[in-house]
Formats: structure tokens, C-alpha cells, sequence
């Protein structure tokens, strides 16, 4: 009963983690917006480049695109691009470096549990606005605008932008344990957003790369986080193609999170515990 009950501590620990960032989310609603206009910037900007493009041209399809196929791709990934972003990084490696880090070393936390749980609490309310977005798109646009509005890919969109989250958690999870060998982090986090953007899907189709460049690029994660979900809602892939990348979403998460522990227990090696 005695150790049911530590149990039961130990679980709270990681919901109050979760509720705080829930909080935290809901009081601080201007940055919310903020971030929401951010993308809507970006969005417009693509809309406004699709647009030039097809007007200079006398062609009905760009790599298989149509204009309003592009226009949803680019409405889509801009939302899932925004659903999945993380953020958490700087403060982690602020957490190594000024010695935050050191109270989660003398408890009985799992700090990669800690911060998943507040990413997630941080994630609820910008996911349930993106998604509910999403639905209100998916039903009005419909099959002439290029999206698959029948409730099982639906489902599945959903499905795999959550999956999408765990998988983009984990790559800024481990790209932030280079707090622990540099003194200087900040410019590898922004690059890195920006690699994440680019080679996850969020400026153009990956599809539209060349076969060379199409073929690194499936080797990466980054596809899955948003390119993937995007193809399943405007129906440009089958079933087969769409349980292949569910597995492939599973075995990135499976790898990311072995290499995220092998990462941070290489990095607390060389930390030394100072301030905090």
C-alpha cells in the first residue's frame, strides 16, 4: 500500500508539470496570439509566391500541384508547422548552464519526462485551436480545393500530427544536450528551427525535390513531423503509403528517444553542477 502510494506521488509529480504549463499557456494568451500571427505572416508570404508563380506561368501544374492544391498544402503545413514547434530548448540549456539542471539530479525526477509533460501541458490550447482550424478548413474547402474530407483520413491527419509532436519534442530534446559541450547554444537552436522547416515540408512540397535530394531527405525525421500529416489530408497518398508512415513515425520516436538518453547521459557526464 506504502509503495502503491509513492507511485501515485511520482505520477502526480508529472501531471502538476503538465497542468502548470497548461496555465502558464492560458495566462500568457498575447504570446499566444503572437505566435499565431507569426504564422499567418508566413502563410500569406507563401500564398502571395504561389500566386506570382502560376501567374508568370502558362502551366496548369507545378510538380504535380495544382494552384489551389498549393494554396492548402501551404495553409496546412503553416498550421502544422506552428502545432509542432518547440521552444522548450533555450530554456533547457539555461537550465544546464546556470544550474537548474542540478535540483532534477539530487530528485527523484526523470528531467526528459518532466519537460515532455509541461511541452505537452504548453501544446493543449494551441493544439485544440490548430486542429479545431483545421476541421472547419478540411469540411469547407473540400474535394475542390484538393482535401480529403472523409472522417477516417481525418482521424488519421489528427493521429499523425501528434505523433509528429513527439517526434519534433525528441529532435530539439537532443539537439539542446549541446549545452553540455558549448557555451554558446542559441544560434544552433535557430538554424536548426529553420532546417526543421525547410526539410520537414513547411515551405514547399518535399515531393517537389529532386529525386537525389528527395532521397536524403527521406532518411530524416523531419518529413514525418509535417509533410507526412499534410499528404494524408490532401489526399496525395494511398492506405499502404499511409500505414508505411505511421511505422516509419514509430520507429523514429523509438530511435530519437534511444539516442535522446544516450545524448543527456553522455552530457551529464561532463556537467558540472554549479550554481542552481
Amino acid at each position: 500500500m506504502k509503495r502503491r502510494g509513492i507511485e501515485l506521488l511520482s505520477i502526480r509529480k508529472y501531471f502538476a508539470a503538465f497542468s502548470l504549463s497548461l496555465k502558464k499557456s492560458m495566462e500568457y494568451r498575447m504570446d499566444f496570439l503572437m505566435g499565431i500571427l507569426n504564422s499567418l505572416v508566413v502563410i500569406v508570404v507563401q500564398y502571395f509566391l504561389w500566386t506570382a508563380v502560376f501567374a508568370g506561368s502558362a502551366r496548369e501544374t507545378v510538380n504535380g500541384y495544382t494552384y489551389r492544391q498549393l494554396i492548402v498544402y501551404t495553409v496546412f503545413s503553416g498550421i502544422v508547422s506552428k502545432l509542432i514547434s518547440a521552444g522548450f530548448e533555450r530554456e533547457i540549456a539555461e537550465d544546464i548552464k546556470l544550474g537548474g539542471l542540478n535540483k532534477f539530479l539530487t530528485q527523484p525526477v526523470n528531467y526528459a519526462l518532466y519537460r515532455f509533460m509541461a511541452f505537452t501541458g504548453e501544446k493543449v490550447t494551441q493544439l485544440a485551436v490548430g486542429l479545431g482550424l483545421s476541421l472547419v478548413l478540411i469540411f469547407s474547402l473540400g474535394a475542390g480545393w484538393g482535401v480529403a474530407a472523409d472522417g477516417a483520413r481525418v482521424v488519421l491527419f489528427f493521429a499523425s500530427v501528434l505523433l509528429g509532436l513527439v517526434i519534433n519534442f525528441f529532435v530539439f530534446y537532443i539537439v539542446s544536450s549541446l549545452a553540455f559541450v558549448m557555451t554558446e547554444v542559441w544560434g544552433v537552436f535557430i538554424a536548426m528551427r529553420q532546417g526543421c522547416f525547410l526539410l520537414g515540408g513547411g515551405i514547399f512540397p518535399l515531393d517537389m525535390l529532386g529525386p537525389g535530394i528527395r532521397a536524403v531527405v527521406r532518411c530524416l525525421p523531419f518529413e514525418y513531423a509535417v509533410f507526412f500529416p499534410v499528404s494524408i489530408i490532401n489526399g496525395r497518398i494511398g492506405p499502404h503509403e499511409i500505414a508505411q508512415g505511421f511505422l516509419l513515425q514509430a520507429l523514429w520516436i523509438a530511435a530519437l528517444a534511444a539516442a535522446s538518453h544516450f545524448c543527456w547521459k553522455s552530457g551529464l557526464k561532463k556537467h558540472i553542477a554549479a550554481g542552481g
